[in-house]
């Protein structure tokens, strides 16, 4: 039998406590005695900067403001010009400083 490191074994379960974390954030937004942002933020710290899923939808965060930004309905530029400071610093937070 061959024996793990404990690096290796830590980097085997990244993944499934990021989405254990996930499921949290999930059930954080739903009810309303779990707070949700810390879990999505702990499950993005494990998940790494290199995660596609991460990336994603980082990228689609982007882009819908970048929509609403661009809105032909005053109420909905706002609240774009108003999310979009937000959506940044989270990504930064989630993703790490760049």
């Amino acid at each position: 039998m061959i024996l793990m490191r404990k690096e290796e074994m830590l980097r085997g379960a990244r993944r499934p406590l990021a989405m254990l974390c996930l499921t949290l954030g999930v059930a954080g937004c739903i009810l309303p005695i779990v707070p949700g942002l810390p879990f999505f933020v702990v499950a993005a710290r494990l998940l790494g900067p290199r995660d596609p899923l991460l990336r994603r939808v980082n990228l689609l965060g982007r882009r819908g403001l970048r929509g609403l930004r661009a809105s032909r309905r005053p109420l909905l530029r706002r609240a774009g010009r108003q999310l979009t400071p937000h959506w940044r610093r989270a990504a930064r937070l989630m993703l790490g400083a760049r």
